[in-house]
């Protein structure tokens, strides 16, 4: 699942582990987890079909949010993961990765929340084009 295979390639990546150590959370992260930290969550699989099928092809949307003390810190985290995902080609685990792409940066800090809970915010979204097992109906 693509899933799994890009949280094993951010954590594979020094650049990334640096600043976040194992702090890379599904879903949702733990109550009073340890700054920083990110959360992924795929929001959406596209499926690419021939009048034969399916390719195997798909595009998914990660949406990772990055929370840290500081702007800076959440601006440095985005930086790295940028360095290491846009524009990639190659494996994440065992999936086939096409390419990958910083697609979308929310740079609207929510300031006001940040100084009352001292929690910055950054969010980004990863599109991965990567190749799935599919079933071939037609034997061919």
């Amino acid at each position: 699942m693509i899933e799994a295979d890009f949280y094993s390639y951010l954590t594979s990546q020094t650049s990334i582990t640096t600043l976040l150590g194992t702090r890379i959370y599904p879903d949702a992260s733990p109550q009073n987890a340890t700054l920083p930290l990110l959360v992924y969550e795929k929001t959406s699989v596209d499926r690419q079909l021939t009048l034969r099928g399916a390719t195997g092809v798909c595009t998914a949307r990660i949406t990772c949010d990055i929370f840290a003390a500081s702007r800076t810190v959440c601006e440095s985290i985005v930086e790295s993961i940028r360095l290491r995902v846009d524009g990639f080609r190659g494996n994440w685990n065992t999936t086939y990765i096409h390419q990958s792409r910083l697609d979308s940066q929310d740079v609207g800090w929510d300031l006001e929340s940040a100084k009352d809970t001292g929690i910055h915010r950054a969010t980004i979204d990863v599109v991965v084009s990567f190749t799935e097992p599919i079933t071939d109906f037609f034997g061919g």
